[in-house]
């Protein structure tokens, strides 16, 4: 049985998809079977990306990536997708937006 598309599912659906994403994505873990983790993680940060507005990533801002170690610069968006650059990089890449952290450099 295919998916669901993320585009055409209520807002409660995708929060109970992120749960049902994270309950596979564990239960994939602990059977040891990694490759099929990433899956669930991926498309955990796509299910994010649909929860978000896309104006909230300001383009040319830096942001981590979430289980990531790079600092990814947003320079273009299309749909839930932000493509730029990993800093120390020049190709081009492009991650969900629900997988962006934002970085805040203001000390308290």
């Amino acid at each position: 049985m295919p998916l669901p598309l993320l585009s055409e599912m209520t807002i409660t659906e995708l929060h109970d998809e992120k749960a049902r994403c994270q309950q596979a994505g564990q239960t994939a873990l602990t059977a040891g079977l990694v490759n099929e983790y990433h899956v669930w993680e991926q498309r955990y940060y796509l299910v994010e990306s649909y929860l978000m507005d896309p104006a909230d990533i300001e383009l040319g801002a830096t942001y981590g990536v979430a289980n990531g170690t790079g600092l990814f610069i947003a320079r273009r968006l299309n749909g839930v997708f932000a493509y730029g650059n990993l800093i120390g990089e020049t190709e081009e890449r492009g991650f969900p937006i629900g997988q962006l952290v934002p970085l805040d450099f203001a000390r308290t």
